[in-house]
């Protein structure tokens, strides 16, 4: 997930080898080719709606008025989806490198509305931290 500061970009990966090929459907499992070898995987389509619904829900509570984009993204290999992509955008790797300079040139500075998205989502995860300072004193120590 991208907070930027004139939307949110929810961004379901798809990896697999290099130039493998994902098959999409209105069903349940995609297909994933990689040579001669196929096999089903579960529809990014289900995860990326599921995203967009608990933001929506979140940002209804929160009164966060920001843009929610679908991104279907595939770095090393290829995306074909012959039906209606539904507001979903398909970033293969054809179109990889234009979509992430797209996104490195946002002239657009920070926003409050950002921030107050990015700490409402931020407040339903949990956090799992360390002091760092620990880390420190147990390096030494063994150094010792």
């Amino acid at each position: 997930m991208l907070v930027l500061p004139t939307e949110i970009v929810c961004i379901v990966m798809l990896e697999g080898q290099n130039l493998d090929a994902f098959i999409g459907s209105g069903d349940r499992f995609w297909i994933r080719k990689s040579g001669k070898e196929e096999k089903k995987v579960l529809s990014p389509m289900i995860n990326i709606n599921r995203m967009e619904s608990i933001l929506l829900q979140v940002f209804k509570k929160e009164e966060i008025d920001l843009p929610i984009r679908k991104v279907i993204l595939s770095r090393n290999g290829y995306i074909d989806y012959p039906g209606s992509s539904y507001n979903v955008q398909f970033v293969d790797s054809r179109t990889y490198g234009e979509w992430f300079l797209s996104l490195k040139n946002s002239p657009s500075p920070m926003k409050h509305m950002q921030f107050k998205a990015a700490q409402a989502i931020l407040n339903l995860v949990q956090t799992t931290s360390y002091s760092r300072s620990s880390w420190d004193l147990d390096s030494e120590e063994k150094d010792e």
